[in-house]
């Protein structure tokens, strides 16, 4: 029996795989964001982020692969959430969120474009005040890519466990 895990290669050999806690700048067709690749943690580096992002927040659940007879969806909470409500909720699913490979989790400041985006692939995605946000990622101690690539993750080497 394998080890559960959300993101991993090799699949004569499934292993878990983790990225080397590098972040870079990217540009979009929309606004500039932050591709920051933890290694682990994922929900705590959220929770640190949002630190420095205006409160209330938005906050949206993707749901990209459902269980059994259901279909995708997004849930979003129907009023904004103070800062402690999104704490909790983080924190409450943490093991699921960074378990589960089926998702994506936003919380988006409703008073300027401060944003971040877990996805599925373990990445989160930063938009907004980015000189706050590179400051935590360095004191961090995770660095900064210098091509600002990633593995490329719809290479078959990748899988994900649903």
């Amino acid at each position: 029996m394998t080890s559960a895990f959300k993101f991993g290669w090799n699949p004569e050999d499934p292993q878990k795989y983790e990225y080397p806690d590098v972040w870079s700048q990217e540009r979009t067709t929309g606004p500039d964001r932050l591709v920051i690749a933890p290694s682990n943690d994922h929900i705590s580096l959220m929770l640190v982020l949002s630190r420095v992002m205006m409160e209330p927040f938005g906050f949206l659940y993707v749901l990209t692969v459902p269980r059994g007879p259901g279909t995708a969806a997004r849930y979003q909470c129907a009023e904004p959430v103070i800062r402690q409500d999104s704490i909790e909720t983080l924190l409450r699913f943490k093991q699921f969120f960074e378990g589960d490979g089926r998702h994506h989790v936003w919380l988006k400041s409703i008073s300027n474009s401060d944003q971040l985006v877990y996805d599925k692939h373990n990445v989160i995605y930063a938009y907004g005040q980015f000189p706050a946000f590179e400051d935590i990622l360095s004191r961090r101690g995770m660095v900064k890519s210098r091509n600002g690539t990633f593995p490329d993750t719809s290479h078959p080497q990748f899988q994900f466990r649903i």
